[in-house]
């Protein structure tokens, strides 16, 4: 069959992403942006997971849980693909991958907890930035679609913090000053505790009219930093404001471009989540502990030793740390490449329980580290339900129960979601 000769299908199931699935001639279609029980007419295309892509042409009849997406670029922007499930099938969707995951380890998925929701109202966003090279055509600001390097100009978000989503707004009207026709930047703005923060990545180095633009909009948007990265080099453009979060009541500077949880309300969810789960148990790890979001937390009750491989984040948290003199002698850091090289079982013997929140990538090697110890607790933090259920399987082929896990919604409208897990010998 010719790719571009068009199908009609009935769409089944959900995949992992999301997608909708139907069938043809025994093989999988993955269609986007559809829902069981959608009658459609589509495009066939390029072979991926065991199925065929599937582009939507028309929607001839429509399944009984579809809802009407709320945001104007819905089914054009990558951001946001869930938007037209209805409840029961959006919750479906969020914790049928987790399940899934689960049960390809063959761990049973009833440990998993009701999804716990929270406000689309994320304090971090990656944007792109794009100035045509025709001079009478407006800058673009936005997300880029799915699976493609279009850009889409966004012009209302219902994700984003309110302040974020001004600067994107404002963004746009600087943007030709900042970059040259034809150019084009990433945008990483992030709402801290002092105010938004803003880092600029470019090939270009800024000329003296986009230094000048970028002060100007500072000061129109009351942002508390711009850093401008280029080729590896960081130029601080202006700083009107230290940049801090505040991790359970301590303040931590925060690097440009730092990691934080996206979501401010999922966040309290995951620090009461690994605080009951290590309860008293001190002292405890934390590993791949960031700027700290854990480690305060523990620390309010006992000794941590909080081990981040980022060399700034490291700096930040201890330097947090250090200035907090009821928190300095509980908490201690440790600079380490916990991927090339994990702490060895005895050393981690010394502790009494542990929390690890590694990238999407999960941690193999640390999970078989903290497997072969004699910790009593250990809570796994994780925004990836393949890689979590992968560590999970090592630490119980080490002889730990999986006693729950929580999933948390901090990523709305999209199929990713965070979770926090306990294990226990």
């Amino acid at each position: 069959m010719s790719p571009d000769e068009l199908v009609e299908l009935s769409v089944e199931s959900f995949g992992a992403r999301g997608d909708g699935i139907a069938q043809h001639r025994g093989e999988p279609v993955f269609l986007p942006l559809t829902v069981p029980g959608d009658r459609v007419r589509a495009r066939l295309g390029a072979r991926r997971a065991g199925g065929r892509e599937g582009r939507l042409v028309d929607r001839l009849a429509s399944g009984p849980e579809r809802a009407d997406p709320p945001c104007r670029h819905f089914g054009v922007c990558g951001g946001c693909t869930l938007q037209h499930l209805g409840a029961s099938s959006y919750q479906a969707v969020k914790l049928g991958a987790l399940r899934a995951a689960l049960e390809r380890v063959r761990v049973d998925p009833g440990v998993v907890e009701p999804l716990r929701v929270v406000p689309p109202a994320r304090r971090r966003a990656r944007v792109g930035l794009e100035r045509p090279g025709a001079p009478l055509r407006p800058a673009r600001v936005g997300f880029r679609e799915r699976f493609r390097h279009n850009l889409v100009d966004i012009t209302e978000c219902l994700i984003l913090e309110a302040p974020l989503f001004v600067g994107v707004t404002k963004l746009r009207q600087v943007a030709a000053d900042l970059l040259p026709p034809g150019g084009s930047a990433e945008a990483t703005l992030t709402h801290t505790d002092s105010g938004v923060d803003l880092l600029i990545e470019a090939v270009e180095r800024p000329e003296l009219g986009a230094l000048e633009a970028l002060a100007a909009f500072a000061e129109e948007c009351d942002l508390a930093r711009i850093v401008w990265r280029s080729s590896g080099e960081e130029i601080p453009v202006l700083e009107r404001r230290p940049v801090r979060v505040l991790l359970s009541g301590v303040a931590v500077p925060v690097p440009p471009g730092a990691f934080l949880q996206a979501s401010r309300a999922a966040e309290m969810i995951l620090v009461d989540e690994v605080l009951s789960g290590i309860g008293t148990l001190r002292p405890a790890l934390d590993l791949f502990a960031g700027l700290g979001t854990f480690t305060f937390a523990l620390a309010q009750t006992g000794p941590v030793h909080a081990v981040e491989g980022e060399e700034r984040a490291a700096a930040a948290l201890a330097r947090a740390a250090m200035g907090r003199p009821g928190v300095a002698p509980r908490v201690t850091v440790e600079r380490r490449d916990l991927f090339r090289d994990p702490l060895p079982p005895e050393w981690c013997s010394h502790y009494a329980a542990a929390v690890f929140d590694p990238p999407r990538a999960g941690a193999t090697r640390v999970a078989e580290a903290l497997a072969a110890s004699a910790l009593d607790t250990i809570v796994a933090v994780s925004c990836n339900a393949a890689t979590f259920a992968r560590d999970a399987a090592k630490l119980i082929a080490g002889g730990y129960r999986l006693e729950r896990v929580t999933p948390v919604d901090q990523f709305v409208w999209t199929p990713h979601l965070e979770l926090a897990a306990v294990f226990r010998r």
